[in-house]
């Protein structure tokens, strides 16, 4: 009896245990998928952070202020379909506005053409962006860049870059954006046209830039009394000739009154001798920079294939327009591009160079005879500083980046839209090239991340920095034929010989 009253408390005692460690295994599998769902983390160790969304990105999420459903009419075997969804299941996780459905136009027929009848579609194989009173329609086309050079051998496409991010971003703001910065590029001096085509022209500037949801314009100066009420920024992009007297005090009342500008000015050569005269050189001091009567050479960093005038720039300071550029080593291409730095005098401005040549590089002032270009004491040793930009003391905005994350796009759109113009401040950048800017330079990613970061940080919308397409990385194992044997032999004996050996030694030991 007292035996059986043993094994019954065995097998209490037993049974209890066991019970308590199925609850505290249920236990911890709570607490771990709970802190999980709270507190997750993400990890990418791709190379080109293919599956992180940029700073960008991140700021846009973080300030949407209304829900916005987007509508996904794909089917799972379309080549994008699994990219798409990959980058939308980030934009759900990092902001709890956003929500993501997926219509298949095969199998879900009725639910798909009630909807394309919703949103008024013309064909399928988009993303709808829904904000409940207004929409966006984001075309499959628009979303990847493809290598064709593969069809003349009887080859298909191939995925070069995934535009996603960049353009579902762009959509985001101009879903929310209840107004547009308005953008004026002067005409009349030989600047560039955002209407020309040539790899001369901006029509490619004003594509890229019109998906960062800018308004763009051409305007003429001359004859002007003012800049037009309500434009966000001036720009004046190579100009060949002389801007009036009439016109400059135009532009100097629209800076000293809170305007903003960005001026690419190229060493334009003169028949005369030395370089045109613009009147901007001299208009530029007046706020703090000083533009060189020089062309920029720099051996260190020439482009192959091309002339000593044309190089590459990846020396860049801490400021916030080629922040991103510097961490990612991106460098900018110029073409004949002339000094710009800081004047003497700078009372009243806040000034900071943006990018610099090396230290082998100078300004060449030798402008009589270009065909044998020799660095000499007279002219301006290097490194030599490319661009500058400048804000008015008073403006604080981005002595602490934090604060400026602050203030939301919307409520600086609705301080634009009231014309509550007093908060702002004069806020400047003059490159010394334009070429940067043209057709067949902003084929360089490098170089359209620089001018969308300029034009961006000019009308104080912090929270956009370039988004460059992400190119899928396609990572390949080259083996000998030897190689391949050994590999054939580990994973096909040793390993498994190994499990077997390691199985029996367990076994034999048990036994005795």
């Amino acid at each position: 009896m007292a035996r059986f009253d043993t094994r019954s408390r065995r097998k209490a005692l037993s049974g209890s245990l066991s019970g308590a460690g199925v609850l505290l295994a249920i236990a911890l599998f709570a607490i771990t998928n709970y802190f999980g769902w709270k507190y997750h983390q993400r990890f990418d160790w791709t190379q080109s952070q293919l599956y992180s969304l940029s700073e960008k990105t991140e700021n846009v999420l973080a300030e949407l202020d209304r829900d916005v459903e987007v509508v996904v009419f794909m089917s799972p075997g379309d080549e994008l379909f699994s990219a798409v969804s990959g980058q939308l299941a980030r934009y759900e996780a990092g902001s709890p506005r956003v929500r993501v459905r997926y219509v298949d136009p095969v199998k879900n027929l009725l639910q798909a053409q009630s909807l394309v009848e919703k949103y008024e579609l013309s064909h399928l194989n988009v993303v709808v962006f829904d904000s409940g009173d207004d929409r966006r329609i984001v075309d499959g086309t628009e979303l990847a860049d493809y290598d064709y050079s593969g069809m003349q051998l009887g080859e298909g496409s191939q995925l070069v870059g995934f535009k996603g991010e960049q353009v579902f971003t762009s959509t985001l703001l101009d879903l929310v954006e209840s107004r547009k910065p308005r953008i004026l590029f002067t005409t009349g001096h030989g600047e560039l046209s955002l209407d020309d085509y040539s790899p001369e022209g901006m029509s490619l500037a004003r594509e890229l830039l019109g998906k960062d949801n800018f308004e763009l314009e051409e305007w003429v100066s001359i004859g002007q009394s003012q800049v037009p009420p309500g434009t966000d920024l001036v720009v004046i992009a190579g100009p060949d000739s002389t801007f009036l007297e009439p016109e400059l005090q135009v532009l100097r009342g629209y800076l000293e009154g809170g305007g903003r500008m960005l001026v690419l000015l190229d060493p334009t050569l003169s028949p005369a001798g030395g370089l045109v005269e613009t009147g901007l050189e001299s208009f530029l001091v007046d706020f703090g920079v000083m533009v060189g009567e020089d062309i920029v050479v720099d051996p260190s960093n020439p482009l192959p294939f091309f002339g000593a005038e044309t190089i590459f720039v990846n020396a860049y300071t801490d400021h916030a327009i080629v922040r991103s550029l510097d961490q990612a080593q991106l460098p900018v291409i110029v073409a004949l591009a002339r000094s710009v730095g800081l004047a003497t005098d700078t009372q009243g401005y806040e000034m900071q160079e943006l990018m610099r040549t090396t230290p082998d590089g100078w300004g060449e002032t030798g402008l009589e005879n270009l065909q044998e270009v020799e660095k000499d004491e007279e002219d301006l040793a290097g490194p030599v500083p490319l661009a500058v930009a400048v804000k008015a003391a008073a403006d604080a905005e981005e002595a602490s980046e934090s604060s400026a994350a602050e203030e939301t796009v919307t409520e600086k759109t609705a301080a634009r839209d009231s014309g509550e113009d007093a908060s702002r401040h004069m806020r400047l950048v003059v490159i010394g090239d334009s070429d940067l800017a043209t057709n067949a330079q902003l084929q360089n990613v490098p170089n359209a991340t620089l001018l969308a970061n300029t034009l961006n940080w000019l009308v104080e919308r912090q929270t956009l920095i370039g988004i460059p397409p992400k190119k899928p990385e396609q990572v390949r194992l080259s083996l000998t034929r030897a190689e391949l044997s050994r590999l054939t032999w580990l994973v096909l004996v040793v390993l498994p010989g190994l499990v077997i050996l390691i199985g029996l030694t367990v076994f034999l030991r048990r036994r005795r």
